[in-house]
């Protein structure tokens, strides 16, 4: 399917052309019949092809740009009378920085004037689409009388492609309506982005966070079970009231995005204004379906000038579902005129403003950041990366520098070694990568391996304590001057009167971390017996000694992960 949005000034007889195309009527308020204007969006579809109309009054431009987000062409019109007018020009430069990128134009009610005058209306729109995004697009001349005509343009946009899938692994719909259907009950409309939305999906609204599931989905009047990125759908939710929904409104599936109330931009400034862009005035930003009024500041500049592009860091009065390359319009409402397009660069920047660099490359924010989580890149960036280690990612800078710091600290640590819980997040995590001839880990502690306490004691006892991890042998029928020795070499450990290899303890840990990622909720003490293949007599003592280490905390009767489980 591809998406047309309608595009032109008042009264050039767009809706008329899609009532012609389609057989569609979109002016569906009474309002609208009464006025014989459009206000509001209206919906229409034939064949392979989604209509959009949109009001082309500038006292309407809200609904107008909620009906340009998200769509794969434009179909522009330009009345054969009056030619190029005003609003045509705010909704082509619109249209611009938005990034859409394919589209016809359609002059109508040429029946209502002769051919010169059609061929120089025709000359004056490709002037000023030249080097556009529409410049080379077919000129169709109409008449909503002339059903060749129609049919003209009907062939034109049909051989205009859909936009091609992003590949993004998150859905996302802006709402441009809410409405109760009898029988039903709430139905949200919109163009999805994206990723599929399934039938039977939990989803979530934004704002607020409420969680409602998807009963039911049609596509151009029809059930689907699955609804494609860069399709017009209709949402049929349960759990939530079409009340507390309002266009602009999101529908997202839960804990997938990095809900920001900033983020920084690249702005375009509209080359026809007639002043510089800067952070005075009282500003409106138009994102997907949602209007809302925003602080922005310039990123080193003072101002932008007029077909300039600069950064800025822009300030919403609440949080939305942002991502990198997501396209607005800013308008200014002092002076009543759009200002600047822009796109989205970064959702809820760490840098300060002064030192801000925005791009939207994932790479970009690990180099900044030097270490961020996995989870954190796919939230704020759509992007699933491979971790460098556990589940964060290095950037090489910061990944040698935490190699070069943790050297030096195991090098100058002697026979005592580095206690591994005691080190900074970044230092715990890159002490996994390191290799064995560099350091080596031991109850807990890093050694230069020939100073590692193995490498140090070894005894006939000691072997035989490690050959029965978690069955040690009767300490009473070793010497106790040994066992004194070896526990204080920190090769021994005395649990509640049972001796224990220290190896014991390090198994004893990861049979844990095992249990726990079968179990994240949590494993029990005779679950812990049976995964260690011991005795109660022993499993108690060692569980006990791993709470007490941190790796595991008791909650009830169940042990769950504690801050050092790793």
């Amino acid at each position: 399917m591809t998406v047309v949005a309608t595009a032109g000034h008042v009264d050039h007889g767009k809706t008329s052309l899609v009532l012609a195309l389609t057989g569609v009527d979109t002016d569906r308020l009474e309002e609208e019949k009464r006025r014989g204007l459009t206000i509001d969006l209206g919906f229409a579809h034939v064949d392979d092809l989604s209509f959009i109309d949109v009001p082309g009054h500038v006292k309407f431009l809200r609904n107008m740009l909620a009906g340009v987000g998200g769509i794969d062409a434009c179909l522009f019109v330009v009345d054969a009378r009056e030619g190029w007018m005003p609003q045509s020009e705010e909704h082509f430069e619109i249209l611009r920085v938005l990034g859409v990128l394919q589209g016809v134009v359609a002059i109508t009610k040429c029946d209502l004037v002769d051919s010169d005058t059609i061929d120089e209306v025709e000359a004056l729109i490709r002037h000023r689409i030249s080097g556009s995004f529409l410049d080379g697009a077919p000129i169709i001349r109409t008449s909503i009388r002339d059903k060749e005509s129609i049919t003209m343009l009907h062939n034109a946009l049909a051989e205009l492609p859909p936009r091609s899938a992003s590949g993004g692994s998150r859905a996302r719909l802006w709402i441009d309506r809410a409405f109760a259907a009898p029988g039903a009950g709430t139905i949200v409309t919109g163009t999805l982005l994206d990723a599929p939305l399934a039938k039977g999906d939990e989803v979530e609204l934004v704002p607020g966070g409420r969680r409602a599931r998807i009963r039911g989905l049609q596509s151009r009047g029809l059930d689907i079970d699955v609804g494609r990125p860069g399709s017009r759908l209709a949402v049929n939710l349960t759990g939530i009231a079409h009340g507390d929904i309002e266009r602009g409104h999101q529908v997202v599936h839960p804990d997938q995005w990095w809900y920001a109330a900033t983020f920084d931009a690249e702005l375009r400034v509209l080359p026809g204004l007639r002043h510089a862009l800067s952070r005075r005035g009282n500003f409106i930003l138009y994102v997907g379906t949602e209007e809302l009024p925003v602080t922005i500041r310039l990123i080193r500049k003072e101002e932008i000038a007029p077909g300039e592009s600069g950064t800025a860091r822009i300030f919403l009065p609440r949080p939305l579902a942002l991502a990198p390359h997501d396209r607005f319009i800013l308008r200014e409402t002092g002076r009543d005129e759009t200002v600047a397009g822009g796109v989205v660069l970064e959702v809820d920047p760490a840098s300060r403003i002064s030192r801000a660099e925005p791009t939207t490359e994932a790479a970009d924010l690990i180099d900044r950041r030097g270490m961020v989580g996995t989870r954190e890149v796919f939230l704020r960036t759509g992007e699933i990366h491979e971790p460098t280690v556990d589940d964060v990612i290095f950037s090489a800078a910061k990944l040698s520098a935490a190699h070069g710091e943790l050297v030096d600290l195991v090098r100058g640590s002697g026979d005592k070694g580095v206690d591994v819980s005691g080190l900074s997040e970044a230092l715990r995590h890159a002490a996994r990568m390191l290799r064995p001839e560099v350091a080596v880990v031991e109850n807990g502690r890093l050694y230069v391996p020939d100073r590692a306490p193995s490498t140090q004691v070894r005894s006939p006892l000691l072997d035989a304590f490690d050959a029965s991890l978690f069955a040690p042998p009767d300490a009473v029928a070793f010497d106790r001057d040994e066992l004194r020795r070896l526990t204080q070499a920190g090769r021994l450990v005395n649990l509640d009167g049972i001796h224990f290899s220290i190896s014991a303890i390090d198994a004893a840990h990861e049979v844990a971390r095992r249990l726990l990622e079968a179990k994240p909720g949590g494993f029990s003490a005779s679950e812990f017996r049976e995964a260690l293949g011991t005795s109660r007599k022993y499993a108690i003592p060692l569980i006990e000694a791993l709470d007490a280490r941190g790796v595991t905390r008791r909650r009830g009767d169940v042990r769950i992960a504690g801050p050092r489980i790793g």
